[in-house]
């Protein structure tokens, strides 16, 4: 018995000793690099910035965003293994909230050299550009047939947003900003404003949808821009590094037609 015992004794202090002697192989540095290791347990969320602006978004109370550009960036999150978070706001906000870097991605923007100062444009752009045109009151004296005859009027436009060089630049009428598109209508309809100046394509839809295209009727003066539209990527985003990898993704959903509509190929803000 006292034999067995002993043996015993022997072999726990041995593999004691060989235990001590794997451990000690671990520098103190090197254990605490494992220790501060941090493995997600849940994808990576990309803050994706959406206003009201059917077809290519759609925003209804109760119901899940939808739309083309919703749908392009389901599939682009998919790709990039991340999961897609909304974050719902008027275009005029959406920008403040990229610039600053507190939301990581937005689709509908066209380039500038300031916009550019805090975003990345990924290539592909995701449209070449769009008509912008002028509307006006039904019934109203107002007739917009060129550019000069702007002068004087009082007329709407989409705050942060560009339309056309010319228009940008103007100073030979008023300018009155609004933070949504339907606010430009209700400002158009309730008198405060003259005109306002959008996308062509866009706006018949919106006010087809709202049932206004007898109220308001689009005006013979247009300008077919050219500028780009592009998904537009926060460089203060933690993904801001990822740009190639989303120009990836991007391609692929291109590839694959999401961002087409029945409506319109083409979109800018």
């Amino acid at each position: 018995m006292l034999f067995k015992a002993t043996i015993f004794f022997f072999l726990t202090i041995a593999s004691f000793e060989l235990t001590s002697e794997t451990h000690s192989n671990v520098r103190p540095a090197q254990q605490t690099e494992l220790n501060e290791i941090q493995w997600p347990d849940t994808q990576p969320v990309l803050r994706f910035a959406i206003n009201h602006f059917p077809p290519y978004s759609i925003l209804s109370e109760g119901k899940p965003p939808a739309g083309t550009n919703v749908k392009a960036m389901k599939l682009i999150a998919e790709r990039l293994n991340m999961r897609l978070k909304f974050v719902e706001c008027p275009f005029a906000r959406c920008i403040v909230l990229i610039e600053k870097g507190l939301v990581d991605v937005f689709v509908g923007v066209t380039h500038s050299a300031e916009r550019a100062e805090f975003l990345h444009f990924i290539e592909p752009p995701i449209a070449p550009g769009s008509v912008q045109t002028f509307y006006a009151r039904a019934g109203s004296s107002i007739s917009i047939n060129e550019f000069a005859d702007l002068d004087g009027l009082i007329v709407g436009l989409l705050r942060h947003s560009l339309y056309f060089p010319e228009f940008d630049k103007a100073t030979n009428f008023a300018k009155v900003e609004a933070n949504t598109h339907l606010q430009l209508i209700d400002l158009l309809l309730n008198k405060r404003i003259d005109a306002f100046v959008g996308s062509e394509k866009r706006f018949n839809y919106l006010l087809h949808e709202q049932g206004l295209s007898n109220k308001i009727s689009q005006q013979t003066f247009h300008i077919t821009e050219d500028r780009k539209v592009y998904l537009a990527l926060s460089k203060h985003s933690v993904h801001s590094d990822l740009a190639e990898s989303f120009s990836k993704a991007l391609s692929y959903a291109k590839n694959k037609g999401v961002f087409e509509t029945p409506f319109d190929r083409s979109s800018s803000e």
